[in-house]
């Protein structure tokens, strides 16, 4: 008997076209933070070398002048906040968390879908491996007797599906946890470049 293709479990089974969907979803949505993370919202380091650079000089002028050049959102926090024109760390801190606020919600954009995966998948996995073992028990009571042929497709349906539920599972959890660690990282390097920045204009410059 030949085995038994993708085309033929999806018709037969209830959790592979689901687990299929929360895998096309989860790869769509790992492209897209990848994307942003490395494109569109990756930290500025260049960018506060050069401005913590012109600081240290004691030229706040040029400073902001560069932060007003870069477009993202660490750029213009840093913009705004050398336009303040003072150096008190409570004021500083206090007018970053507008824009903390805003980064911290571009980074976790729909990051919890990874999350969501890692806990659905395997129990919707479990559900086709119960739903696969019924059916190879009503296959081969409907036949009336055994045979590898009897229960192929309910056994299949229920390896495949345990194994879905899981290889999803597990990368899921992995997006999750690395999506989850560098928002974290590029936030506390944020508050770190803040409080720097405080510092630098606090410090009386020759």
């Amino acid at each position: 008997m030949a085995p038994m293709s993708l085309a033929d479990l999806m018709r037969i089974s209830v959790a592979i076209p689901i687990l299929l969907v929360f895998s096309f979803l989860v790869a769509a949505q790992a492209l897209e933070r990848l994307f942003a993370y490395w494109v569109r919202l990756r930290l500025p380091t260049a960018l506060w070398e050069r401005v913590r650079g012109r600081l240290e000089e004691g030229d706040k002028i040029a400073a902001l002048a560069l932060a007003r050049q870069d477009r993202g959102l660490v750029g213009a926090a840093l913009a705004a906040l050398l336009a303040r024109g003072t150096a008190d760390p409570e004021v500083l801190v206090e007018t970053f968390q507008v824009h903390r606020q805003r980064l911290a919600m571009a980074l976790n954009r729909r990051v919890g879908l990874f999350g969501t995966a890692s806990f659905v998948s395997p129990l919707i996995g479990l559900m086709g491996t119960v739903l696969g073992i019924m059916r190879a028990f009503h296959d081969l009571a409907a036949a009336g007797a055994g045979g590898p042929a009897v229960v192929a497709a309910g056994i299949s349906e229920a390896l495949v599906c345990t194994a879905f539920g899981i290889g999803l599972a597990v990368c899921s959890a992995l997006l999750y946890n690395y999506f989850t660690l560098e928002s974290r990282h590029r936030l506390n390097t944020a508050d770190l470049w803040v409080l720097e920045l405080a510092e630098l204009l606090e410090t009386p410059r020759a």
